[in-house]
């Protein structure tokens, strides 16, 4: 299934594999969410319903930059090829202490907080109710924070793909990766999902340079080197025949 972006299909062999997950992972201004909006839309120009679930951006925020890219998210969600969910995390107290929850501010959905399964269950359902072939949650790290250790991370996040996957649809994830090398970086979800790209930044001759690997693609006979890829007016374009700095 097409990423939607000119050159990076070549990497992956065609495209991402259809009806399985893939992590983006990359730091902050890598360029992942711009990734999933190629993807979504490329769905939507091929009469392929999209879900994106946000968990750091309102809506009104997330078309604002769609739409400084070119794409028309307006016209998408009205029409029902595109619909877009978006929700925060919030501390709430209970009983004895407090815990995490999503909150969403959607009048249909603002009655209660959402757990991790209930919002599994709303993407399933929301899925199934307009056919979406394409499913994106963008931002994985408030899912982390309601998880207290690494197994219960691995459970939580896996449980969470193994809901809202039925095989008919292909699920796109991102993961922020904290920036310094010295910080713990939780690369747990990279062994949870079928496929992993990585993304970053590479510094040659005073400028940064922005890079894309494929590190896994289960069912793919992918190209694994580091590509370099530019953020323009129209959002990404990989360069796979372009030779990196040493």
């Amino acid at each position: 299934m097409s990423s939607g972006v000119k050159g990076l299909d070549d990497l992956l062999a065609g495209g991402y594999v259809e009806g399985r997950s893939t992590l983006l992972a990359g730091g902050p201004g890598t360029g992942k969410s711009i990734l999933t909006w190629h993807f979504l839309f490329d769905g939507v120009e091929k009469g392929e319903k999209g879900i994106l679930l946000s968990l750091d951006q309102t809506s009104d925020m997330i078309t604002e930059d769609m739409t400084d890219f070119g794409w028309d998210p307006k016209e998408a969600v009205e029409s029902g090829d595109l619909t877009i969910l978006s929700g925060n995390l919030k501390l709430v107290p209970t009983e004895t202490s407090y815990e995490y929850v999503i909150s969403f501010d959607h009048p249909l959905l603002s009655e209660q907080p959402f757990t991790v399964p209930r919002l599994a269950e709303l993407v399933r359902k929301k899925s199934a109710e307009v056919g979406a072939k394409r499913v994106v949650i963008d931002g994985l790290g408030p899912l982390l924070e309601l998880a207290g250790n690494r197994s219960e991370i691995r459970q939580l996040v896996y449980g969470f793909i193994r809901e809202i996957a039925d095989g008919s649809n292909t699920i796109i994830l991102t993961h922020e990766l904290k920036a310094s090398k010295t910080a713990q970086n939780d690369e747990m979800p990279f062994f949870i999902c079928d496929g992993v790209l990585k993304l970053d930044t590479l510094y040659s001759a005073g400028d940064y340079i922005r890079t894309i690997r494929v590190v896994k693609m289960r069912g793919a006979n992918h190209v694994m080197k580091r590509v370099m890829f530019k953020i323009g007016k129209e959002g990404i374009v990989a360069f796979p025949d372009a030779r990196l700095p040493d």
